[in-house]
């Protein structure tokens, strides 16, 4: 066994591989993984996404690419991107704020 890597509980491992919820066959398909390399282009290229990041593509994306209805890769991502620096930027400006007395 390789030390410091995370295995999968059996029942984990087949529900990411053959489940069938929305996100979990968006998960395997090329546009979850055209957006994963847009995204990564958008945050630094070699830098990796952050969780939440990609938390951000997984909560509406995979819905719309079920429905047939999601954008192109490119501009999912921009989407997707946006809408993370947004909520990175609210985060930045409360950390900075001076605490109510």
């Amino acid at each position: 066994m390789t030390e410091g890597l995370m295995e999968l509980h059996p029942d984990d491992h087949d529900a990411l591989l053959n489940g069938s919820s929305a996100v979990e066959m968006w998960r395997r398909s090329e546009h979850a993984t055209e957006v994963a390399a847009e995204l990564m282009r958008l945050h630094g290229g070699t830098v990796p996404m952050s969780e939440l990041l990609w938390l951000g593509a997984e909560s509406f994306l995979p819905r719309q690419w079920q429905a047939g209805r999601a954008a192109e890769p490119r501009e999912a991502a921009a989407e997707v991107y946006d809408r993370w620096r947004r909520i990175e930027q609210r985060r930045l400006q409360r950390r900075q704020q001076p605490p109510a007395c």
